[in-house]
């Protein structure tokens, strides 16, 4: 296991679900990392055997390597013990892996963190969204745990939700435990359709990844990697970058985000287009200082 809190993620993070070849397509796209879901792959019939040669892989490839062995009671597949996560877990370290995942209160993320094991300790809410209350609490319990990074991912059901987890990144930036008596990373965005814009701008933000999949989504609200690259260039966002925010139905919304984002690109600006359907953001004129945006573009 790794001794040093040298942060081995960032940009867009692509997660390795359904095959070994997508570590290629992770290079062919000029990503810096990936997520190995560990309990994807397995529930699909690789081996644990297999499952080490696809670190190993992922590791010579130069790839920044986050292992996750999500269980089922936390939304994953793996149904085994918790002594068993703790033993695969330690074995893709060993292997090559930079960093794992764990959840928060669990006796896996527990018993690693007592080895100092290279942890993002991660916390996902599938329904809602914790209030400003909750998420203060929450991140004050995780940060005293000294993961290398905390992760926590709620349900947004308004814009309101998506400008929380954002700011709470923001504000992240500096966060730092007793326990490991270093900087902890932050890693947060909203699932779902009203956190949609949150997924494209956290890096902007300050969040160390956002998630892509190179396949089917494997979390709601997912967006694909061609629109991050290509689409959002969410690999060029940073803390100057502005954004135009994109109000109305669907045709309408992907028609002028792609229209404005090919213009932007040609005249070399620093700003990006971003979607907002109607039922997430009836209203963005209170958040246009929250989330940097010059323009809102409605029809």
């Amino acid at each position: 296991m790794q001794a040093t809190n040298q942060f081995p993620l960032s940009g867009i993070i692509g997660v390795v679900s359904e095959s070994v070849d997508e570590i290629m397509l992770a290079k062919k796209n000029k990503l810096s990392c990936v997520e190995i879901r560990a309990d994807l792959l397995l529930d699909i019939g690789l081996t644990l055997s297999d499952l080490i040669s696809v670190v190993k892989q992922s590791h010579a490839a130069g790839l920044g390597t986050l292992v996750t062995l999500r269980h089922s009671d936390q939304g994953g597949k793996f149904t085994g013990s918790e002594q068993e996560r703790v033993a695969i877990n330690r074995q893709v370290l060993v292997a090559g892996a930079d960093i794992v995942d764990l959840e928060w209160e669990t006796e896996a993320s527990r018993e690693l963190l007592a080895q100092k094991a290279p942890m993002i300790l991660s916390n996902h809410d599938f329904t809602g969204m914790p209030s400003p209350t909750e998420l203060a609490s929450l991140t004050e319990n995780m940060l005293s745990e000294g993961p290398w990074a905390i992760k926590i991912v709620p349900t947004a059901s308004t814009l309101e939700d998506a400008v929380r987890m954002l700011t709470w990144v923001n504000e992240g930036q500096e966060s730092s435990s007793e326990a490991s008596g270093t900087a902890i990373r932050r890693i947060g965005f909203a699932m779902g359709s009203a956190g949609e814009c949150s997924r494209i701008l956290t890096t902007a933000f300050g969040g160390a990844v956002t998630y892509t999949s190179f396949g089917k989504p494997v979390a709601p609200g997912q967006i694909a990697l061609n629109d991050l690259i290509n689409l959002y260039r969410v690999m060029q966002l940073n803390q100057q970058s502005t954004f135009t925010a994109v109000v109305g139905e669907l045709d309408f919304t992907r028609k002028a985000v792609a229209e404005l984002n090919d213009h932007y690109q040609k005249n070399g600006e620093n700003t990006v287009a971003i979607p907002f359907p109607e039922q997430a953001a009836s209203d963005p004129e209170p958040f246009k200082k929250q989330l940097r945006i010059s323009r809102i573009f409605t029809h």
